[in-house]
């Protein structure tokens, strides 16, 4: 399993996890950038992980499935289009045969979830929850909130790779 940045817009990324000749898309707002990296790598997605609602995370869900049949995992309530499978916390997904954790994180938005593998190496997807300079704004959350789901990060491992 390879991790790789597809970059999207003018400042974002979309995080791809790679194997073999398929690939899992974290947050795809660009569904023109995914496809790119699809072709240019010659791969197949296989399902897309959604951390919350706003466009620039969610804006390709819909074109990227529209001939697919594939899981889109994201925040339970039904308010994103094209989510197949609604996680909480506590919930689990296996990717490529890694069981991923699944943290409410709420702050930046009130849906916010984040994945996380211990398996060999730690990895978080954490959507705009953290970034290396700081957390997300508070877009629908509170302080408090996001106080509570950086806690909650931060009991990660130290070599957790964000």
């Amino acid at each position: 399993m390879e991790i790789f940045a597809i970059p999207a817009f003018t400042d974002n990324y979309i995080w791809s996890i790679v194997e073999k000749d398929q690939f899992v898309v974290v947050d795809p707002g660009d569904a023109n950038a995914v496809k790119k990296f699809s072709n240019e790598n010659n791969l197949q997605l296989s399902s897309i992980l959604i951390t919350h609602w706003h466009p620039d995370h969610t804006g390709g869900i819909l074109d990227l499935t529209k001939d697919n049949s594939i899981s889109v995992f994201g925040p339970k309530g039904g308010h994103i289009e094209g989510i197949t499978d609604e996680l909480g916390e506590n919930d689990n997904i296996e990717i490529f045969g890694k069981i991923f954790s699944i943290f409410e994180t709420p702050g930046h938005t009130l849906d916010h979830i984040s994945y996380y593998s211990d398996h060999d190496k730690p990895i978080l997807f954490c959507g705009d929850t953290l970034f290396s300079g700081g957390c997300g704004r508070l877009f629908e959350g509170t302080p408090d909130q996001m106080f509570h789901s950086l806690k909650k990060l931060s009991s990660l491992p130290g070599k957790t790779k964000v």
